[in-house]
């Protein structure tokens, strides 16, 4: 798939370009649910966000700008995402995995 604001190239399973996140509008994957982890740690954040990607979640990270982030009271930039209800529990699973590595 090519990103069709920065032309980067990137999986089909993605519905928001790594490069300059933008989202895919053709994506058909409803993101209705959002949960609010304990996951501050940009490693950990990559982890995450690796895992998604490998179980072919489909995800969309909130709150990835500094001020974006305290706007919306999120001061600790605690990792926030978006996933479609479908795959809820298999994303919290993933989040809870990742918040007990700590």
């Amino acid at each position: 798939m090519v990103c069709p604001q920065c032309r980067a190239e990137y999986g089909e399973e993605f519905i928001e370009c790594p490069r300059c996140h933008s989202r895919d509008s053709s994506a058909d994957t409803d993101l209705d649910v959002l949960i609010r982890t304990g996951i501050a740690d940009p490693i950990a954040i990559g982890l995450a966000e690796s895992l998604f990607q490998e179980a072919g979640i489909p995800f969309f990270v909130m709150d990835q700008n500094v001020t974006a982030r305290q706007e919306g009271g999120n001061f600790f930039g605690w990792w926030t995402v978006r996933v479609p209800r479908k795959r809820e529990a298999e994303a919290r699973k993933i989040i809870r995995t990742v918040e007990e590595m700590k």
